[in-house]
């Protein structure tokens, strides 16, 4: 039986420009050409692997991809699919990923949409993604939510929609931008608290250096890391919190190293939980949801 990792990476990105096109990245000449298991510097044992952007017509190789590299590579322990949930074949795409057995969620990422896209009140596209979520729920996969910080309160509006938020998991924190003068951590954390509330929803202790400008040192990693910790803590509970590193999307784009921010994660986590769940954290938490329920 293999052991249980003592760091299970929940949000690692790995891409191959020479192989797959990712249009996002044409302009972020910070990001580098491969992200390989073999160029990792973290200590992490573990990795769930989060889709990477791929252009549309290369999802399904992408998965395709992830699972070549996860046979010579046992950290890659699951894998997180790219998908459109407005997709008018999405219910045979999931299907298709449902039959993969390292695939265990999948994600629209949604913060590119424009305010009020969320929001299934006034938004007939909110009512059209709820369709194409409870989909991917009814095939046993997760739902990775990716959004930014001003679209926390429709996020809530979205989940509200269907009830229970069991499966889910919020990204990245939700993105606060803590180098933006206009950020208001309060008003922060009081989104969170309120999305908290909402039955079996999960959060990713992740992405913080990627919200800065600029390049992050060790010493502004940990900064941010003690600044969120407490709050998300509070908010979710070790029980609902994981810890991922985006990287290299957060990392090396940013100028840091991976081990530096795994390092500053587990500092600034450290002085708000104690052993068991800074084990929790840093592992147990996203092992159950992506993996212990999927083989269930």
């Amino acid at each position: 039986m293999t052991a249980p990792p003592q760091i299970l990476d929940s949000h690692l990105h790995l891409w191959d420009r020479r192989r797959f096109s990712y249009p996002w990245m044409a302009e972020l000449p910070a990001l580098p050409e491969t992200s390989l298991p073999a160029g990792r510097g973290a200590t992490a044992t573990a990795a769930i692997v989060v889709e990477a952007g791929i252009s549309t017509d290369q999802r399904a190789d992408e998965v395709d991809w992830l699972t070549a590299l996860a046979a010579e590579d046992p950290l890659i322990r699951g894998i997180v699919a790219a998908v459109d949930f407005t997709d008018p074949h999405l219910a045979e795409v999931v299907a298709r990923l449902a039959d993969r057995p390292l695939v265990v969620g999948v994600r629209d990422n949604f913060e590119s949409r424009p305010a009020g896209d969320l929001d299934p009140g006034p938004s007939a596209t909110a009512r059209e993604l709820l369709r194409g979520i409870e989909t991917v729920r009814s095939a046993g996969l997760t739902v990775d939510l990716c959004v930014r910080a001003d679209q926390l309160i429709e996020l809530d509006a979205l989940l509200a929609g269907r009830g229970s938020a069991e499966g889910f998991v919020l990204d990245h924190l939700g993105k606060p931008l803590p180098f933006d003068p206009d950020f208001s951590h309060e008003e922060w954390a009081e989104a969170m608290t309120v999305l908290a509330s909402r039955s079996g929803l999960h959060v990713k202790f992740s992405g913080l250096p990627g919200q800065a400008p600029d390049a992050v040192d060790a010493d502004v990693a940990l900064a941010l890391a003690n600044s969120f910790a407490g709050d998300v803590i509070t908010a979710f509970g070790p029980e609902r919190t994981m810890y991922g590193s985006d990287h290299p999307v957060s990392t090396t784009g940013h100028g840091l190293p991976d081990h530096q921010w795994e390092q500053a994660a587990a500092a600034g986590l450290r002085r708000v939980v104690d052993d068991t769940d800074f084990a929790a954290v840093m592992a147990a938490t996203a092992a159950d949801f992506y993996l212990t329920r999927r083989n269930q």
